[in-house]
């Protein structure tokens, strides 16, 4: 051989029967990847065929949508625009991150179950409407379709104005007692009410949000729930304390968004910006949240929410017949 020659080595070239012998065996690993998956997450049937009974589309019709920007986060759940692949329309998808703990993940449905089936059954102007509930494609979320409010919550729209002309307190706080109203005719309580969890469109118009904590009473039986759940700051005292509450928390928490309308802040702020000091507040004896300077007649309504006693606390309705619900809205 001369000195530019060098030994032949055999070089095997890929056939398209090699390809695609390769793509099987991959898609096979990914299939196999997606079962394990799926097994994950529904450890039993019953698991799985309660999945598909309450994700269902509430009006029978799947929406086909695709994710857009981040518009929220809280401590369980990211809110994303999305928009309806069908027609267009904006919509919110409430997206939960699931992981790979078995636990997690059974107690995550349980929450998501108990949320979504109160959801779904809700229909008024002043609650945000619901649509479906998805698993994503790598079962890694479950994203919950609602209604997409453009003008955020109230606690953004506190930040941005600091405190709220009467007139608008009026026209909010009339809503929110009506969707308020609603719910408790249904016997369910929110348990979570604070000026985050209150929508408001580009309208004016108020819509309830987040029924995460939410509990359904038997129409039956009344009980009380025991359970600590709620934002510290709007807490009602026998839910701190453990005594038992129902609708009556939300008209404690009722009183305190209303003090955050008028000061732009949250009740006991002025006191304390820690958690457990604020807790501490809330269950002493005869300790109430400052009452600030307003008009008479919605500090009458302000005083008669926060009434510890839970006993002595109006109803929704009651407060609706109440003198400042009986000015007429400007411009209506």
């Amino acid at each position: 051989m001369g000195t530019g020659c060098s030994a032949h080595s055999s070089v095997h070239v890929q056939s398209p029967q090699d390809n695609a012998r390769k793509g099987i065996r991959k898609k096979l690993s990914i299939e196999d990847q997606t079962n394990q998956r799926r097994k994950l997450i529904f450890q039993n049937e019953m698991l799985a065929s309660s999945f598909v009974e309450f994700s269902s589309p509430r009006n029978g019709r799947h929406i086909k949508w695709r994710r857009g920007e981040i518009i929220g986060e809280g401590a369980y759940a990211k809110v994303y625009q999305c928009i309806n692949l069908n027609n267009g329309e904006l919509m919110a998808a409430k997206s939960f991150y699931l992981g790979d703990d078995p636990k997690k993940i059974e107690k995550e449905f349980e929450n998501m179950k108990k949320e979504v089936s109160l959801l779904r059954n809700l229909d008024h102007p002043n609650i945000v409407h619901y649509y479906q509930t998805d698993l994503s494609s790598d079962m890694y979320t479950i994203d919950v379709l609602l209604e997409y409010v453009p003008g955020g919550s109230l606690k953004t729209i506190l930040q941005k104005y600091r405190t709220l002309e009467v007139e608008i307190i009026r026209n909010y706080a009339k809503q929110l007692l009506e969707g308020l109203s609603y719910l408790h005719a249904n016997f369910i309580v929110h348990r979570d009410l604070k000026s985050a969890n209150v929508l408001i469109t580009s309208q004016g118009v108020v819509k309830l949000t987040d029924f995460g904590s939410s509990i359904k009473f038997n129409e039956s039986d009344v009980a009380l729930s025991k359970s600590l759940r709620g934002s510290p700051y709007w807490m009602a005292p026998e839910v701190v304390l453990r005594y038992g509450h129902s609708f009556a928390a939300d008209i404690w928490s009722f009183g305190c968004v209303l003090i955050e309308m008028i000061t732009g802040h949250p009740p006991w702020s002025n006191f304390s910006k820690e958690t457990r000091a604020v807790l501490n507040l809330i269950s002493k004896e005869n300790s109430l949240p400052t009452i600030p300077n307003t008009e008479v007649e919605l500090k009458d309504i302000i005083t008669a929410c926060i009434c510890r006693n839970p006993k002595l606390r109006p109803t929704t309705d009651e407060i609706l017949a109440m003198p400042f619900f009986q000015f007429s809205l400007e411009g209506k």
